[in-house]
């Protein structure tokens, strides 16, 4: 592996640990850290040593070191606001993630994407990760026994926590639509100076 390939994974580590480290395990933190993990090594193993471009690992590991620093804090003070910004986080990782999926699919199977699909399969990756932290979340809080159906809400007394429990699940959702079109823009302006071939290469 490359010397960013090794940062990459070990930041990947690292936030997969501090995830669940603490009391209240973050979940969906391990499986995406997995997955980062997974997407690296995956074709130096079974595609003949091949790497991605620099900029993807780059990419992929600056969100990745702001939530280990970030993850660390977290477990000393956990706040709705510092929650928000760790999605952010996820968010970004997922886009490049996605296109790192994408890459893969592209080069180790007979179907052929171009750039822009590669792009628009990141961006709808990583609003189907907080789709399915949205439903971790929901599962989370009924096993707590906190009330998620509009059944459980009853007369004025309960508005606050309707409130609170309608941030807890639209969170995640809310926050990878925007960040992940900001990043797939940003993805979309470098790519138009790269060659599909040099994202990723190597090998045999």
């Amino acid at each position: 592996m490359s010397a960013l390939d090794t940062v990459s994974v070990l930041l990947s580590l690292a936030v997969a640990a501090i995830s669940i480290s603490s009391t209240n395990a973050d979940w969906m933190w391990l499986a995406v850290s997995l997955l980062g993990i997974a997407l690296v090594m995956y074709p130096r193993k079974y595609m003949g040593g091949k790497g991605y471009n620099g900029f993807l690992l780059v990419a992929a590991a600056v969100p990745m070191a702001a939530q280990a620093v970030l993850g660390i804090y977290m477990r000393f003070e956990w706040t709705y606001d510092l929650w928000t910004v760790s999605l952010i986080f996820q968010s970004w990782a997922c886009v490049v993630y996605g296109y790192m999926l994408a890459l893969i699919i592209d080069q180790s199977t007979g179907i052929v994407l171009s750039k822009r699909w590669i792009l628009l399969f990141s961006l709808l990756f990583s609003v189907s990760v907080s789709a399915i932290y949205l439903f971790f979340q929901f599962s989370s809080l009924y096993f707590q026994g906190e009330p998620v159906f509009n059944t459980d809400f009853q007369g004025s007394e309960m508005n606050d926590i309707r409130i609170w429990m309608n941030s807890q699940l639209m969170t995640p959702p809310s926050v990878a639509v925007p960040v992940s079109i900001i990043v797939a823009i940003v993805m979309r302006f470098w790519t138009k100076r790269t060659e599909k071939a040099e994202l990723m290469k190597g090998g045999a």
